[in-house]
């Protein structure tokens, strides 16, 4: 996965990485879909070895986050790499280190399409995902919170 955040860097791709588009792809064992973690964990181990990783990660998230719509798809891609951000928080050392947190490190365009994102992911997230084995959206919201996040994403 190293290699892949390497090509994206290159090929000025970083959205598409995130979203796991095309050559981004890391299909998820149980249900086929993207596994956004493994994406997360490749870009980690490239970034740990730079000088200033977070002001890094921090820009290529809000490279990212800009391309973002208002729709499930692009909200529900959001909800999985926030997920990642926090499930390595506690397992990679400068993910955390001198109080960082991802999501406090956005400037306001980046928090509002986020809040915007999640407030739809309230509307909708629980009928999408009613006959999947998928947590509701409330305990998503749980879990980030069990895992060190302390933004109210929703009222972003």
């Amino acid at each position: 996965m190293t290699d892949s955040f390497q090509t994206a860097l290159d090929q000025h791709e970083i959205p598409d990485f995130f979203k796991g588009s095309g050559r981004y792809f890391a299909r998820g064992c149980d249900w086929g879909d993207h596994l956004h973690i493994g994406n997360w964990q490749g870009l980690c181990a490239a970034l740990k070895t730079q000088d200033t990783p977070q002001n890094t990660l921090t820009r290529l998230f809000e490279t990212y986050v800009v391309t973002l719509k208002e729709n499930y798809v692009d909200a529900e891609g959001l909800l999985c790499n926030i997920t990642a951000y926090y499930v390595l928080k506690s397992k990679i050392t400068f993910l955390s280190a001198q109080g960082y947190d991802l999501i406090e490190a956005l400037g306001e365009t980046n928090t509002t399409t986020i809040g915007v994102l999640f407030r739809l992911l309230r509307q909708v997230y629980d009928k999408e995902n009613q006959d999947l084995p998928k947590y509701s959206f409330a305990a998503e919201l749980q879990r980030l919170k069990d895992r060190g996040c302390t933004v109210d994403l929703e009222k972003l």
